[in-house]
């Protein structure tokens, strides 16, 4: 799935620049916002965790093969923001210092595993979550789900893509079916992996499922914040024991 130079064309080399840094930017905001110093650890052992997932490949039929991908994992314990950042340092080490990805299609990349596998995944997730209901069981098969589609949509972003490249010599009717078929199987492998790690987690460190997330929830409300701070310039400096107690409550 990690996209090399020269298979993309200008245009979708910049549109999909400006879509993930459209990500990007609020991502880093709400990461020092929300992120606690709890978050900090795990977010740098899942980064290092997915890195090194990443490099092993596991075989499929017709001697293909796939990796996991990750975003979904991460966003469980971190929120969909917090997998962005993390695949976006992901697929920078791996374009600059393993040549694993082309630096021109960075963005295109970001977009596949970053967003829809952060995002889409995350609210797979949540949605499946609720529909079983509360409880481990919720937790194991939302990511199960999740991180299955996740991949599958992101693999038929990519085929896309390719197809709608000019500098790509094959289109839609191949490029699509050839990345959507072998991921519907490689999503299995993913759901299986993504399951394993967050079994174990809910065994040993259920803590760590309930940490504080940054999604689009927290964007719309900290755009309401500095929408309130803007038409009330004068609130915090008048109220700052009430405003220290409020962003004390923020989780």
């Amino acid at each position: 799935m990690h996209i090399p130079d020269g298979y993309l064309d200008p245009t979708l080399v910049i549109v999909f620049v400006i879509v993930s840094l459209a990500f990007i930017i609020p991502a880093f905001f709400q990461a020092k916002k929300y992120l606690g110093t709890k978050a900090i650890p795990l977010f740098a052992v899942l980064t290092a965790g997915v890195f090194a997932f990443q490099l092993i490949n596991f075989p499929i039929v017709g001697g293909t093969s796939g990796h996991l991908v990750g975003g979904t994992l991460i966003s469980v314990f971190l929120g969909p923001f917090g997998a962005l950042i993390s695949m976006s340092i992901i697929l920078l080490i791996q374009a600059f210092v393993f040549a694993d990805g082309g630096i021109t299609a960075l963005g295109a990349n970001i977009f596949n595993m970053g967003v829809i596998g952060g995002f889409v995944g995350y609210y797979l997730y949540l949605g499946v979550r609720k529909l079983v209901g509360k409880g481990n069981w919720g937790i194991r098969i939302g990511a199960a789900v999740g991180s299955y589609l996740a991949i599958v949509l992101a693999a038929l972003a990519c085929g896309l893509q390719l197809g709608w490249s000019y500098t790509f010599p094959y289109g839609l009717q191949y490029t699509v079916p050839a990345m959507v078929g072998w991921h519907l199987v490689i999503g299995i492998g993913e759901a299986i992996i993504t399951v394993t790690v967050i079994e174990y987690v809910i065994r040993m460190r259920p803590d760590l499922l309930e940490l504080p997330k940054i999604g689009l929830k927290r964007l719309l409300s900290w755009r309401t914040e500095k929408m309130e701070e803007a038409s009330n310039p004068g609130e915090k400096k008048d109220n700052p024991r009430k405003n220290s107690k409020k962003s004390m409550e923020v989780k």
